[in-house]
This record gives C-alpha cells, structure tokens and sequence, in this order.
C-alpha cells in the first residue's frame, strides 16, 4: 500500500463511480434509446415461439408472441454456424433471421402453415387477432434474399390476402369480440381453408373464392379449439378442444361422426363430454389411417380410423403441445425442454433433451431430414434426423 492507504494502480473513487453507476454510458445514447434497448431485452426474454414451418426448399417461417413472422434461409444458417466453428465471442451467437415481417399481426402468431394451390406455394399465418392472413412464399423468398444489411431486415410484406373470424352477435345490434385462431389446416383439393377459433367453432374459408364469409362451420365443442388437421381422402378434420373431446367432422355435411373423450378413449368411452383434460394437438400419418390426440391429462391417444377406435395410450411425463406422425413413430413435445419418439405400439424410442423449457411447435424438413423445435425463450431449434442439435435460431 502507499501512503494514502490505496492498492497501487486502483482507479480513483471517480473513476469507479462513473464504471459501476452510470448505466447509459455502455450503450453511449440517449435515454429514450436506452429505455428502448432495457424494453426489447426484457421483450425477447419472454418470447415464445408458438409456430414454424418449412417452406420452399431451404427455408423455415416462424410465428411468436410479438406478432411478427420471422424467416429463416438455412443455407444462411448452416453456413453462418460452420464460419463461426461452433463458437463465438458474441454473448447471443444464435442466428438471425433473414427477414423479419413486423406486425404481421396485432398480437400472438399462434399457427403458420405452408400448402400449394393451382403450382403456387403459399404460407398463411394466424392468431390472437382472429385473421388468417395468405402471403405467397416466393414474396417472402425474396425479401429474404435481398442484399440487405442487419438492420435492415425488418420489411414490410404485403400479403396475398386474408380472412377474419366473424363476430358473435348480442343484444341490441352489439357485435362480440373477434374469436383467436389457435390452428389451422387446409384441404386442398378442396380448396378449403380450416380455422380452429376461440368460440369453439372450426371456420371453412373458400380460398378460390376468397369471400369474406365462411364457406362452411363445424359445430359441436363447449370451448375454444387448440388443434385442427385435415384428413383430405376422406374429406373429414379432426378438431381437439378445451372441453375434453377430439371430434371427426364430415366436411361434406358438416356434421360430426364421431366424439372422443381422449383421455378414457382407452376404456372404451368415447362419446358425450370430456373428462375435463384438454385435447391440445393432433397429427395424421401420411396415408391418414392414424390420428394422434395429445391430451392435458399426460397422455398421448392413438386412435384408428379404419377401427374406429382407440388403439394405444403412451403416457408423457408433462402435457403434450405438438405432435408429427412420421413413418412408423410419433413425435412429441410439451410442457418440458425435451423430444420424445414413440413407435406406434406406445413404445418410447428415444428422448431429446431440447433449449425451450416448454414446446410448442414441431415441424419436418424430409429433403435435409432435419426438424425444428421451437418454444419459450424465442428459441427455435434444429435436429439432424441422428438426433444431433445442429444450431439455435433466435425468432425477432
């Protein structure tokens, strides 16, 4: 110590003043800028990632809870991950989108899907605003490849076209609230678009026609609908819901054919009300002989159309929130950061520990044999059909 009681070289009391109390100076900006800066933060910590699908040949879109619609080119990705070599200095070395459409809706993306109709590939997004909103994928394929710097990546789409869920009528010409879109599908040698809402109805857009009213409403849940999956060779859906039942709906008629309660459909119950335990997602194998009902109460159904009938149960060890048919296995996530595979007989395979702390949303990429897993945190990750991480996507 010198004389004055100080270590030699320590900074003055000033000096350490201005370093530990001074919280603009890190970012040498305004105030507003800053508060701007605490606020994205505090934002991107809280993001979930509800939807995500492959597109196109080398391309994934996903939907969170800001309302934007975030694209990803994965040779961009893949490319980027190999230049850094798995590692970086940067304390958030997940990749970037390539475009990111602000505000594609006010509120939650809750569902994307990709389809084709007449040779044109289309994706449609829907959500906590009550619209499905088209947008044709070689738009989006192009404002993400433009040469545009990073912070230019925020662009405004316009898209093909949209369809609102219509609004309830009460009392004295009053109009209630627009119901949410949690799921959709499509039927397209029908050309037929299936919104599941919150008001327990499953709306039926024309998308030749694109009027502004439903084609078609498939009736008959006492609650909100989670999930809906279209069985095309049969024009029939599937619809799951918070009142406990899945529902086989005849699209033809409109009419439904057959209730099951998904969590005693192994007991041999499958009609009236449900046991209280939501049905949260379904899936269809390719040739549509099977559906997969995920179920709140821990469990995942299997169900035969060809028997009519419940044909396993595969207990999970949390409530299961998406589900893919693929080949001879099912695949499933839910209220955990992990990936289970099941063959169809409700044997577990294998297990896959993931970066969400709850999933949300799977999706498959049969050409590269990946698949995405996205969730909380905004995270989305990428799986090798080996079952290797590849990388971590970051939705804006």
């Amino acid at each position: 110590q010198t004389e004055e009681g100080t270590q030699p070289g320590a900074p003055d009391v000033d000096t350490m003043s201005v370093a530990l109390f001074d919280c603009t100076s890190a970012y040498d900006t305004t105030t507003a800028e800053y508060s701007a800066v605490v606020r994205e933060e505090a934002a991107r910590a809280t993001r979930t990632v509800y939807a995500s699908v492959f597109f196109g040949e080398n391309y994934l879109a996903c939907g969170s809870s800001s309302g934007s619609l975030s694209v990803f080119n994965l040779d961009d990705v893949l490319r980027e991950q190999r230049g850094s070599g798995g590692g970086t200095s940067s304390p958030d070395p997940s990749p970037r989108p390539s475009l990111v459409v602000p505000d594609a809706h006010r509120g939650a993306v809750y569902s994307v899907i990709a389809y084709t109709v007449q040779g044109s590939e289309m994706l449609c997004s829907a959500g906590e605003d009550g619209r499905s909103v088209l947008w044709r994928a070689s738009d989006l394929i192009a404002a993400a490849n433009a040469k545009a710097t990073r912070s230019e990546r925020t662009v405004a789409v316009t898209p093909a076209g949209e369809f609102k869920n219509p609004q309830e009528s009460k009392a004295r010409g009053a109009l209630g609230p627009v119901p949410e879109t949690t799921a959709l599908a499509v039927d397209p040698t029908r050309g037929t678009l299936l919104s599941a809402a919150g008001d327990g109805v499953c709306y039926g857009w024309d998308l030749g026609e694109g009027r502004d009213a439903p084609a078609m409403r498939l009736r008959g849940h006492n609650d909100l609908l989670h999930c809906v999956a279209a069985r095309v060779g049969a024009n029939q859906a599937v619809t799951g819901s918070e009142d406990g039942t899945a529902r086989i709906h005849d699209l033809r008629s409109e009419t439904c054919s057959h209730v099951i309660d998904v969590w005693r459909a192994k007991e041999g119950k499958s009609g009236g009300h449900g046991s209280g335990a939501w049905v949260g997602c379904v899936a269809l194998d390719k040739a549509e002989n099977w559906a997969a009902m995920g179920c709140g109460g821990g469990c995942i159904t299997m169900w035969s159309f060809a028997a009519g009938a419940c044909a396993s149960r595969m207990p999970t060890a949390a409530p299961p929130q998406a589900l893919r048919l693929t080949g001879q296995h099912v695949m499933a996530a839910g209220a955990e950061p992990a990936v289970y595979r099941w063959n169809l007989a409700g044997e577990q395979i294998s297990r896959q520990p993931c970066t969400p702390k709850s999933v949300f949303t799977l999706d498959l990429q049969p050409q590269r044999k990946i698949h995405a897993v996205g969730g909380t945190s905004g995270s989305v990750d990428i799986f090798s059909e080996l079952g290797t991480r590849v990388t971590t996507l970051r939705c804006l």
